[in-house]
């Protein structure tokens, strides 16, 4: 018993809300101000002070033409001037050290928020791959299910023409309800499509699939709550359409290694089965990066969910710089 999933370009891959990059520019720009406003009042307490040392330069001017009369005067000149530069000289260090500090914050910002804005599409990519993950488990109770019909089991067992079309006009009822498979098939042992729901779409009754992996392993299977999910692919049986195929014996998944994925869909529909994607997963499940040209990308492994371990997939989010 094997269900044919129809596969469409779903958005698995989408930009998330920029609201950490707003608050980062809101914070980077009062930031600035703040800056800007303490070089500004720098710049007047520095005007003032050389406003003092002139007074003070021309008292002493002043002073000497005095002579002895004007040297008390001359003293207090000389103290003027050397409060002017003391004032001068904090200014000077208020200004740069305030400059320092204020870019300091801002990178401390912008590294803050790089890391919120990336552990945030990590979840997202999570999200999303358990969102599919839970959708393809609830496949393989479908199918597992759908193999205990009678009408099912009776034409495995004996696929007389009165059998076969009994078990296509019920595989037909369940398509009509399930609008997510494309086809629904009875093979036997030998590969050979016995039965199918769509008989007047698809003409595979007759056809062999023994070749195909998916029979193979399938094949194998030793009771009926065991089930196998290949791997999405076109299939040439059902007008090239992508699918994945799930398989029940009618009686009674993987791990990605690489990092060079294939694309199985994606928001922008690009790529669907023959482009790849490469990812440094340095060994983790999940995680993000800044690549080269400075695009954020995050991921996520997929979990599986209940019995259903997944197929090795990864939810993937890329956002360019």
């Amino acid at each position: 018993m094997s269900a044919a999933l129809g596969l469409k370009a779903k958005p698995i891959a989408s930009e998330p809300a920029d609201d950490d990059s707003d608050i980062s520019a809101l914070i980077n720009r009062l930031t600035a101000e703040v800056n800007q406003i303490a070089v500004d009042k720098t710049k007047a307490i520095q005007q003032i002070t050389n406003q003092m040392k002139m007074l003070a330069l021309n008292a002493l001017i002043e002073s000497s033409r005095a002579g002895a009369q004007g040297a008390g005067f001359a003293v207090v000149a000389q103290e003027v001037r050397g409060v002017g530069q003391q004032v001068e000289t904090i200014a000077r260090e208020l200004e740069t050290q305030l400059t320092k500090r204020t870019g300091d914050l801002v990178a401390s910002i912008d590294r803050m928020s790089q890391r919120s804005r990336g552990e945030r599409m990590v979840d997202l990519s999570l999200n999303a791959v358990e969102l599919i993950d839970r959708n393809l488990y609830e496949r393989t109770c479908d199918v597992r299910w759908w193999a205990t019909d009678s009408a099912v089991v009776d034409c495995a067992a004996s696929p007389t023409q009165a059998a076969v079309s009994y078990a296509s006009q019920r595989l037909g009822v369940i398509l009509g309800a399930y609008t997510v498979y494309l086809d629904l098939w009875l093979c036997d042992l030998d590969g050979n499509v016995v039965a199918n729901g769509r008989a007047d779409r698809f003409r595979v009754v007759g056809q062999n699939v023994a070749h195909t992996k998916w029979f193979r392993e399938a094949r194998t299977l030793r009771s009926g709550d065991d089930y196998v999910a290949g791997d999405v692919e076109n299939q040439p049986l059902l007008g090239s359409a992508q699918v994945a195929t799930y398989c029940a014996s009618v009686r009674a998944g993987g791990e990605a290694h690489g990092s060079n994925l294939r694309v199985i869909a994606a928001s922008d529909g690009q790529g669907i089965l023959s482009e790849r994607i490469s990812l440094s997963l340095n060994g983790q499940r999940s995680g993000f990066y800044q690549d080269r040209s400075g695009t954020m990308v995050a991921f996520h492994a997929t979990p599986g969910y209940e019995t259903y371990r997944g197929l090795g997939w990864y939810g993937v989010i890329v956002c360019a710089a």
